[in-house]
């Protein structure tokens, strides 16, 4: 950096100095309008919108998969009472013939036959009977989450009306802030203005007042020769240990 007056250096870092207070003002003030206890409410009730638009989205995935189930169980139901009928054709044509003519074994064999199928058949009716529960109590679930939604749209929509009064009403001195940051920015030397901007992507207020040996940003004591090149006046000069600007009045 090639700046040789020591007054006309130290006039630019106070014009810097300056720039870096006026935009803590406003990014103090921005915090202030986004934090207050009517956007915090906001948050959460729009995180409670959120949070039951996906508990409906769950309930109704789980509804499509019990009913896609109790339509399988059907289709088997259906097939079993095929086979029941079979069945009991087979026990109607064996009636017709005389007793020395079937096998033990066979009848055996067709009883047992039955009384797995009506086994399969009860065991159909229990699933179907679990189901159609779980399908109730799941568009009751369904009601009632639809109900807190609608709740939580409600006040959402008035918290959200009653934010923008909070926003507009701190409109104009937000504004006013705005244009004081703007003007000090005008004053502020382009090459310091860089290595500000540089700098605040990783530090917050990237300036740091330089008094008693210490830089003020991060406490720490630094050498003597900080305080001559500063005296110097023909360069910028960091904190070793933060990175900061440091800046110190004339005196």
């Amino acid at each position: 950096m090639s700046i040789t007056e020591e007054d006309d250096f130290l006039d630019r870092l106070k014009a810097l100095w300056e720039y870096q207070a006026a935009e803590a003002e406003l990014e103090q003030m921005e915090r202030s309008l986004k934090n207050t206890e009517t956007r915090k409410k906001l948050i959460r009730q729009q995180q409670l919108f959120q949070n039951n638009q996906q508990h409906l989205k769950q309930l109704e995935q789980e509804s499509v998969i019990a009913n896609n189930k109790m339509m399988e169980i059907s289709a088997q139901a259906d097939a079993l009472k095929k086979q029941m009928e079979q069945k009991d054709a087979e026990i109607s044509e064996s009636a017709e013939y005389d007793l020395e003519d079937l096998f033990l074994e066979d009848v055996r064999e067709i009883i047992k036959e039955c009384e797995g199928i009506k086994s399969a058949i009860e065991m159909n009716k229990r699933k179907l009977v679990d189901i159609m529960h779980k399908l109730e109590k799941s568009e009751t679930d369904i009601k009632e989450t639809l109900v807190k939604m609608s709740h939580a749209k409600k006040a959402f929509d008035q918290l959200k009306a009653a934010h923008s009064l909070e926003l507009e009403a701190g409109k104009g001195d937000l504004e006013k802030v705005r244009a004081n940051v703007a003007k000090a920015a005008k004053s502020v030397d382009k090459e310091l203005m860089e290595k500000y901007k540089e700098i605040k992507q990783h530090r917050p207020n990237p300036v740091a007042y330089f008094k008693n040996k210490r830089c003020q940003g991060c406490n720490m004591e630094l050498p003597s020769g900080v305080l001559q090149d500063m005296k110097a006046g023909d360069k910028i000069v960091l904190c070793e240990n933060c990175g900061r600007i440091l800046y110190a009045a004339e005196d």
